[in-house]
């Protein structure tokens, strides 16, 4: 009877120990996996990823130089301007120079020759080489649905990427447009009251007039700059409190421009105004 208790007391005990050893077997983790095989010891130098890197940098450089000296020899002055003639429509008073930031800028306007109302006007603007090839091509909108018999309308467009620009010999401007022959019922005019310079601010204030039928929506009026050869060098939007006006009815503007060494000089300027018929609704 002893014997068989202290067997079954033997047997108790080895089976608590295996169970404990394999309890503490389960909480050691196996990091072996996680190793790479190809996982260095240690870390040593490479002497041609160096000298791979020192080429590099020195090629950028030498990139940076040419680009630098090929700026310092650009001559926007020397850019020819090529302008595509369209039936009705002319592009005028264009000008082309680098502003204040480096960035390219070329402005003109658009003049309504013919007797019905231009609309969709979408400006094509393609810089060309010496040999004449494309370097870049790109389209300008306008700021107007409708452009009426002898009105005009001016354009800017920059080109800040000096790779796109630094090689250019002609631009080739161009004009697209659809006839729209229905006349409008409403009539702005503007009317310059006065102008004050103080501080290297020049305050021009007006009043715009609705002499028309109908009620001008969508009111948009803007003021061109030029220099002496009626050039364009600057376009500003006037700020206007409403954007509607009935028959008859008038409203006050005013247009601060401040002189400084950021903005092209210019001689004299004028006023553009834009706008739409209200359709009102049955």
């Amino acid at each position: 009877m002893k014997n068989a208790n202290f067997k079954k007391l033997l047997l108790l005990s080895v089976i608590l120990l295996i169970l404990l050893v394999s309890a503490s077997c389960s909480r050691i983790k196996d990091f072996s996996g996680s190793i790479p095989g190809d996982f260095p010891l240690r870390q040593e130098t490479n002497g041609t990823h160096v000298k791979e890197s020192a080429a590099t940098t020195i090629d950028n450089l030498l990139q940076d130089d040419k680009k630098s000296i090929s700026l310092i020899f650009f001559d926007y002055e020397k850019i020819k301007t090529d302008i595509t003639t369209s039936i009705g429509v002319k592009i005028k008073n264009t000008n082309v120079f680098l502003d204040h930031f480096g960035n390219l800028c070329v402005m003109g306007e658009i003049l309504n020759l013919s007797n019905s109302t231009k609309t969709n006007i979408l400006l094509t603007i393609d810089f060309l080489d010496r040999k004449g090839s494309n370097i870049y091509s790109d389209k300008i909108g306008v700021n107007t649905n409708y452009l009426r018999p002898d009105s005009k309308i001016p354009f800017t467009y920059m080109l800040s990427d000096n790779n796109k620009y630094i090689g250019v010999d002609t631009i080739k401007i161009g004009v697209n447009y659809k006839d729209y022959y229905k006349l409008l019922k409403s009539n702005i005019i503007v009317n310059k009251e006065n102008f004050t310079y103080k501080n290297d601010i020049l305050t021009i204030n007006g009043k715009i007039v609705n002499i028309g039928e109908s009620k001008a929506v969508n009111i948009n009026l803007l003021s061109t700059f030029y220099d002496m050869r009626d050039r364009v060098v600057q376009v500003r939007k006037c700020f206007i409190k409403e954007s509607e006006l009935l028959p008859k009815e008038e409203q006050d503007f005013s247009l601060n421009v401040l002189f400084s060494k950021y903005a092209e000089d210019f001689t004299h300027y004028d006023f553009e105004v834009f706008f739409e018929d209200s359709v009102e609704m049955p």
